[in-house]
């Protein structure tokens, strides 16, 4: 590739400081997600090299964008923010689980002939693709103001969709012919490929912003905008299987004991979050309990009753605390423990101690519970028949 002249080079470093103010400015107030996932959709297609993308492409695009943090993470889009209606209509008229990928998603939604999902969609960008670009035509408006010429907030649409057909004025996009779709700017499609990182850091940003102002309470929201993690469960496993050699524990929802009886009525051992992980997004000790298979498939990312099972959990932990603790190991779980109380490594095994420790883990464990609640993750009891949900 030839090297650009110095005044390529500055007419493109100009261009760029411009495209980079003109992102701000698209995104620096906005009430609701449609705008934020509107441009992330645009960026995206551009990114996998597509020039003409189709109004129900990017809509299908954003149902995608905001999937995980709706179905999977329970997160609020705010009160008034239609996106989650069209991403859980979606969910359940194509029969989607809360893991899809992208790709799925986007075909599902493309593919679907059911009705109220087609109409969700389609509401996605009754305003949004004009109202996104408006800043680039402020001049335009006031123009048509001095003019004397009525514009209101009906006449926005039509007039920036006019505007950007007589000149583009810079915008990341022109609309098609038929006013179905857009042609994303050759200059704009470079500034994104180029700084790809940059923009999606930026993007990533604004939407950590905007969630967190929604859901004040709720933990790790950076971590709940995309697809989770793995999780990692060795050195909790490695802490219950030696417990479980030392000393005779029940599983706390079914009472039946962690032998060979219990594993062949109700399955082999597994770890499980008390509240769930797609919750917590975390896998610290405090928060983790051995369980039976088949309860486990049954409780999924549900909550457990606390009436019913808190106090058993904080005994059985405590328990496995004492008769582990002399052995010198498991460093990186006592430290976990050591988080919600200070004095784990000095209990005598005494009513009082267990109140204290049970004190401890309660004040971590029912406001997440209560949080949790709050956003839609339902409550669990064992023994009853539950579609099984999947993570």
């Amino acid at each position: 590739m030839a090297e650009l002249s110095a005044t390529q080079t500055l007419t493109a470093a100009t261009g760029d400081a411009f495209k980079s103010s003109r992102l701000d400015q698209m995104l620096r107030n906005f009430t609701a997600s449609y705008k934020l996932y509107w441009l992330k959709g645009v960026f995206d297609e551009a990114i996998e090299g597509n020039s003409h993308v189709t109004f129900e492409r990017l809509a299908a695009r954003m149902v995608a964008s905001a999937w995980y943090p709706v179905t999977y993470f329970r997160l609020n889009l705010g009160a008034t923010d239609m996106l989650t209606d069209a991403v859980l209509c979606a969910q359940n008229a194509c029969g989607l689980p809360a893991d899809a990928g992208t790709v799925d998603i986007v075909a599902a939604v493309l593919e679907s002939e059911d009705v109220e999902l087609r109409l969700k969609v389609k509401s996605l960008y009754k305003y949004v693709p004009y109202r996104l670009i408006r800043p680039f035509y402020s001049d335009r408006f006031d123009e048509a103001r001095a003019e004397g010429r009525r514009v209101s907030e009906a006449m926005v649409n039509g007039l920036v969709a006019s505007f950007n057909r007589d000149d583009a004025a810079g915008a990341p996009y022109r609309f098609d012919a038929d006013g179905l779709g857009i042609e994303i700017d050759a200059e704009w499609a470079r500034y994104f490929s180029d700084n790809r990182h940059v923009v999606q850091g930026w993007f990533d940003s604004k939407l950590v912003g905007y969630l967190q102002a929604r859901n004040p309470s709720v933990p790790a929201i950076p971590l709940k905008i995309y697809a989770p993690s793995a999780r990692n469960l060795t050195a909790a496993r490695k802490f219950w299987e030696e417990a479980l050699r030392d000393h005779v524990f029940t599983d706390i929802y079914s009472g039946a004991p962690f032998d060979e009886t219990g594993f062949a009525a109700h399955g082999p051992m597994g770890v499980d979050h008390f509240i769930p992980w797609s919750f917590v997004l975390h896998d610290e000790s405090w928060n983790l309990a051995p369980m039976f298979r088949d309860a486990n498939s049954s409780k999924g990312n549900r909550l457990p009753v606390l009436g019913e099972y808190l106090r058993p959990f904080c005994e059985q932990q405590f328990d496995a605390i004492l008769t582990l603790r002399s052995t010198g190991k498991h460093r990186k779980v006592f430290e976990s423990y050591a988080q919600i109380d200070s004095h784990v490594m000095q209990y005598e095994r005494t009513d009082a101690a267990l109140d204290s420790f049970t004190g401890s883990v309660t004040k971590v464990i029912v406001p997440l519970h209560q949080i949790a609640a709050n956003q839609g993750f339902p409550i669990w009891r064992s023994g009853i028949d539950y579609a099984v949900v999947r993570l």
